[in-house]
């Protein structure tokens, strides 16, 4: 059995997180501060993914990593799946989540 927590525990966790980088670590550089939320978001993905395939056979090729995402990894976290996936002019994935729980409690001061 995986260990659980609690969606407020997460949501608090992030909201606290987001302030702090933005108003206490790097007040006067938000550029700064988002590079940082950023690179944690990619960590705490990439590691989250890591531990969801460990069990599953390497993936032949890039679309079927993309469908893993949206459809089964997607839903593991969020019990949804994606709303939309495109792809850019150059070939990058574009993953669309309209109501992405992890963010719909943080808004941008202007």
């Amino acid at each position: 059995m995986g260990r659980e927590v609690s969606e407020s525990c997460i949501d608090s966790l992030l909201t606290e997180m987001v302030s702090t980088y933005c108003n206490r670590f790097y007040a006067n550089k938000p550029e700064l501060a988002a590079r940082w939320i950023e690179a944690i978001g990619y960590q705490v993905g990439h590691q989250l993914s890591e531990r969801y395939t460990m069990e599953r056979p390497r993936f032949s090729d890039h679309l079927e990593a993309i469908k893993f995402i949206c459809k089964d990894f997607w839903f593991e976290l969020f019990k949804k799946q994606i709303d939309n996936l495109k792809t850019n002019h150059r070939g990058t994935f574009v993953l669309q989540d309209n109501r992405l729980r992890w963010l719909t409690r943080m808004s941008i001061e202007q």
